[in-house]
């Protein structure tokens, strides 16, 4: 990979020696920077090795953005390297689905997106009041917390409201901004107050699932969604 191109492109100057390291630590398509005074490493998963190196280019001018603080520059290859995340999930295996979830997104899919929305991998994770859902892009998975198992009829709204959140994620995927990605863009934000339950409610039912709980506000909760 030509590191000169890397800075050159986005018109910097950077002294410290840069390095580029393939691990088997990440899982998917994951990276991360590490630098001090002297030098910045870029470590990331061996899936990355046989991905063009255009994009590979981008990923790398993203993290120098987000560490340096760069704002309002986007080169053509932190272009492709966006376009190609955003791209990942269509190519993902799909074979993964808990009985439950699977309800639920055909539910939330007939409901909410007219039956036009693509399953993705439906997985329960662990059991967890701060994390309710989440939507891995690579692997295009949601992952569900364990709270949400086994729900009498009356209360599935609120697994089928979470389960909505996460796959408005897989509708509008994320914007990439100074180095950052963003996903709950003014677009998600107006999809998503369609949907029945208020944040109110959700809460009440979060207090009542875990007395005692010191219940997170609303506007912590909805970043871990």
């Amino acid at each position: 990979m030509d590191l000169t191109r890397v800075i050159e492109e986005l018109g910097i100057e950077e002294k410290r020696i840069i390095k580029v390291k393939y691990s088997g630590h990440f899982k998917n398509f994951n990276a991360n920077a590490k630098y001090n005074a002297d030098k910045i490493e870029f470590n990331l998963s061996r899936q990355w090795k046989d991905i063009d190196k255009d994009i590979q280019v981008g990923l790398i001018q993203s993290l120098i953005v987000k560490i340096k603080k760069i704002r309002n520059i986007k080169t053509e290859d932190m272009k492709l390297y966006e376009s190609f995340m955003k791209n990942l999930s269509k190519y993902a295996k799909k074979h993964t689905y808990d009985k439950e979830l699977e309800e639920s997104y055909e539910r939330v899919n007939e409901n909410m997106f007219q039956g036009m929305m693509d399953k993705p991998n439906l997985i329960f994770a662990s059991e967890s009041f701060n994390k309710l859902g989440s939507y891995e892009y690579s692997s295009d998975t949601i992952f569900m917390s364990t709270i949400f198992k086994d729900l009498p009829l009356n209360e599935k709204r609120f697994l089928d409201y979470v389960m909505y959140h996460e796959l408005l994620h897989k509708k509008h995927s994320f914007n990439i901004k100074n180095g950052k990605h963003h996903a709950h863009t003014t677009a998600f934000r107006e999809d998503e107050k369609r949907f029945n339950v208020s944040e109110q409610e959700l809460t009440q039912w979060l207090r009542k699932k875990r007395r005692g709980f010191r219940l997170l506000d609303w506007g912590v909760i909805s970043k871990h969604l």
